[in-house]
């Protein structure tokens, strides 16, 4: 007997919300994994921790904030066996001053029992830090709450007997600020006495907007683009899904598992939104979450609305007013592989012909950060992937996207360009 009740929740998830079937990602999840366990190796051995600074970008819809979320899961559930880290998840506003991410990192290690410990097994041993750190949680809605410093917290970390790293995830990155430039350098230096390790999730644009705040020479090996799933983990993730919620699947002829990765492009906000729309199916009294009774049509056509809701919300006020620009740069992009001065190059030669004029004031560079920032297009940098040219590429990771943004400008996308001749540093196979 499916649980109805159960898919009725499911169903009732919003577009945005975090996808309760987690697959796939073990590349990426290794990789903290590692950085885990350096850190307890390091402290084991009394050395100080560089921890270098990773990150997962991508286009809306990825799944950045569900692999931050399955982080802390696994944390929870201690998956990660003796390096198992604090997960201290944190808004991009917390990097603005010290003392701010300080108590952040704090609180949370206050749950978890770090300033009873230290009061109870050292007492006298940093007292008065630990009051003056008590103080400043307790007091952080007062006027004036005492200050709090990487030093005053790196001394009780010191005092106890199980020190594991901590996770410090802030999603959003994108939208950090110019007064984050002395905290963000500091995270990725290490140089604040403390097993943090820095884990940030963002857009498209977001290694460009670090490396512009403070993060230098960021590794190859830790920035990580995440885009669509592979087609077996979205046809995991479907089945997921049935036996998870004891779905009734005798004499079924569709694959739905497969139906949905590919009508999905496999990516993670769309094959969300086609298992939300499965789920309404399954919910309906004449169906009783009888499988072999669900409409493939109507599933079709919910999993379409939901999607293109999720795409109107990308066309903000300036893409909609300049719609036919940015139609043909979509359509340029997708039939040349070009790379970041590539795409420059093509708007500037846009905005020559007059109907397809930049808005005023606007240059081919911010036009092109605009449309990454929507999540339109996704610079694929070369240093997270060494097949890429030196210089990398932008495209649009979704397909169907792209044909969206085409057609919402009037563009035929079977189509030639407008512009005949075009860029070509890579082939679209690179990606």
């Amino acid at each position: 007997m499916a649980d109805i009740e159960s898919l009725k929740r499911f169903s009732r998830l919003k577009e945005r919300d975090t996808s309760l079937f987690f697959v796939g990602r073990d590349l990426y999840i290794d990789d903290i994994k590692m950085a885990c366990a350096d850190a307890v190796e390091s402290l084991h051995q009394g050395e100080c921790i560089t921890s270098e600074t990773r990150l997962f970008y991508g286009a809306p819809g990825a799944g950045k904030t569900s692999l931050l979320h399955e982080l802390e899961k696994r944390a929870q559930r201690g998956d990660f066996g003796t390096s198992t880290p604090h997960v201290v998840s944190a808004s991009h506003t917390d990097l603005n001053k010290e003392k701010e991410l300080v108590l952040t990192i704090a609180q949370h290690l206050e749950m978890d029992g770090v300033f009873r410990t230290i009061a109870e097994e050292q007492a006298g041993m940093g007292a008065n830090i630990l009051n003056i750190l008590n103080g400043s949680i307790q007091h952080t809605h007062t006027r004036h709450p005492p200050e709090a410093t990487f030093g005053q917290l790196a001394a009780l970390y010191r005092a106890l007997k199980h020190q594991p790293p901590i996770l410090l995830c802030v999603d959003e990155i994108q939208n950090i600020k110019p007064e984050s430039d002395e905290m963000l350098s500091l995270l990725h230096q290490g140089n604040h006495g403390l097993p943090i390790i820095p884990v940030y999730a963002g857009l498209g644009n977001s290694l460009n907007m670090l490396m512009n705040h403070g993060v230098s020479r960021p590794v190859s090996g830790y920035m990580h683009s995440v885009g669509a799933l592979a087609p077996d983990e979205a046809h995991e993730c479907v089945q997921t899904m049935l036996t998870t919620f004891d779905v009734d699947c005798t004499d079924v002829e569709d694959d739905w598992p497969a139906i949905l990765a590919e009508c999905s492009d496999c990516w993670p906000q769309h094959l969300h939104n086609g298992m939300r729309a499965l789920a309404q199916e399954l919910i309906h009294p004449n169906i009783n979450g009888r499988l072999s009774a669900v409409s493939l049509e109507r599933v079709s056509t919910t999993e379409r609305a939901f999607r293109n809701e999720a795409y109107s919300w990308r066309i903000s006020e300036m893409i909609s007013e300049h719609r036919t620009l940015v139609g043909h740069i979509m359509h340029q992009v997708m039939t040349s592989s070009p790379t970041r001065e590539d795409v420059k190059q093509i708007i500037d030669d846009l905005h020559a012909h007059s109907a397809h004029s930049l808005p005023p004031e606007m240059t081919a560079t911010g036009f092109l950060n605009h449309m990454i920032h929507r999540g339109l297009l996704q610079e694929f940098n070369p240093r997270d992937n060494p097949e890429l040219s030196p210089a990398g590429v932008v495209t649009c990771p979704i397909p169907s996207l792209a044909t969206y943004v085409m057609q919402f400008g009037g563009i035929d996308p079977d189509s030639p360009p407008v512009l005949a001749k075009t860029q070509r540093k890579g082939s679209q196979e690179d990606l």
